[in-house]
């Protein structure tokens, strides 16, 4: 259930955030570093379901570890199932219902976040200047930002884009999954049955 308000959240910022009451540098954070922020956070509620995890059928016919390893496995790809339908569903909300909201919030944002991004570039470029460093140190910033990238950046994705959605859906639970299931084999060398008792004692 966290994972999913976690990915709530990161999909739908727009309607509980206000741009005109924002600080600058937090719409540029949000623009630039939401997806990596969901991601870390997907992964590491993956990671602590594998964790937090104990076999619930022990099967006699396998070792206590192998069972770690299943079960961490399953409870990380639960997590990226309930993640992935999630986004599938606010990425085909973002694309048709909710796609005049997000650019009305692009429209706002994006000046703003121009603005203090081109405002860090220069505050760069003067220190350089103050430091006498040659003009192709001082020069060597990324280039301007555009409000037009920024503001298609913030738009609303196309319906053809839950193709992608479907892809990533596919590529993140083989990567919780796998993340889970290293959890459980390390848990696995860890431990030697259900009571926590050494492999080796």
């Amino acid at each position: 259930m966290l994972a999913g308000v976690v990915a709530l959240g990161a999909e739908l910022y727009f309607l509980v955030l206000d741009p005109s009451s924002t600080a600058d540098w937090v719409l540029a954070v949000i623009g630039s570093y939401r997806t990596r922020l969901s991601l870390a956070a997907f992964l590491f509620l993956a990671i602590l379901a594998a964790v937090r995890m104990r076999p619930m059928r022990p099967d006699p016919e396998a070792s206590y570890g192998s069972l770690l390893l299943r079960d961490g496995a399953l409870a990380a790809t639960l997590v990226a199932f309930v993640v992935g339908t999630v986004l599938l569903l606010t990425t085909l909300l973002q694309a048709t219902v909710l796609a005049d909201d997000m650019r009305a919030y692009a429209r706002e944002a994006a000046p703003k976040v121009v603005g203090y991004v081109n405002g860090v570039r220069e505050e760069i470029q003067d220190r350089r200047r103050d430091e006498g460093q040659s003009p192709e140190e001082v020069n060597d910033v990324p280039p301007p930002a555009e409000v037009s990238e920024v503001e298609e950046s913030f738009g609303p994705p196309a319906p053809r884009d839950l193709g992608r959605s479907v892809a990533n859906f596919v590529l993140r639970a083989i990567l919780l999954g796998t993340a889970g299931g290293l959890v459980g084999l390390l848990r696995g060398r860890r431990k030697g049955g259900p009571d926590g008792a050494s492999e080796n004692g």
